[in-house]
């Protein structure tokens, strides 16, 4: 799926690969919905953005129910439409599935530590497979493109960091002695 031209949720908006995501999705052009639990985050993630426009920001708390469920609409309300969820923490894109199977293309991307979600029909599911810690600063913008290419490209995963290397030499062709 596209990135120009849609809407994405991006949980986690606040810092690291989550802002990193927010902020190159912008960059091509997505209208980026950004969630985290922590607002003074979201602004510094608004600040940087390089098309105010395009960002909305959505404090929410994932341990309070009523924060969740209220999302979706905050969402809905501000955009009209999801297109797709990148929810690296692994525990909001729930809540979005039923608008994400009114679209005609749909996508999510998944952290994979936290088990591969079936969703079937027009949702496309991207696992996100990290390698170490966090990414930060370069690294992480390197890896939000990573996973913005293979969401676009409605890779099945992506591997991220150090992981990258391997996935690269293990489908290179071996040659024999």
């Amino acid at each position: 799926m596209r990135v120009a031209g849609r809407t994405l949720v991006v949980i986690g908006a606040g810092g690291g690969l989550g802002r990193a995501v927010a902020l190159e999705a912008v960059r091509r052009g997505a209208r980026v919905a950004a969630a985290d639990s922590d607002p003074v985050a979201l602004r510094e993630t608004a600040r940087q953005v390089v098309a105010p426009q395009q960002l909305s920001t959505h404090p929410v708390r994932v341990t309070d129910r009523r924060d969740v469920e209220a999302l979706p609409a905050a969402v809905i309300e501000r955009w009209g439409r999801v297109d797709g969820v990148i929810d690296d923490a692994g525990t909001l894109f729930r809540s979005f599935l039923p608008l994400l199977r009114n679209r005609p293309e749909a996508h999510l991307v998944h952290l994979a530590a936290t088990g591969v979600p079936h969703v079937g029909g027009n949702i496309r599911v991207t696992v996100l497979v990290p390698a170490g810690p966090e990414p930060a600063g370069d690294e992480a913008y390197r890896a939000a493109c990573d996973l913005l290419d293979g969401m676009e490209r409605n890779a099945s995963r992506v591997r991220l960091g150090a992981a990258r290397w391997w996935d690269r030499v293990s489908k290179a062709p071996r040659r024999t002695a």
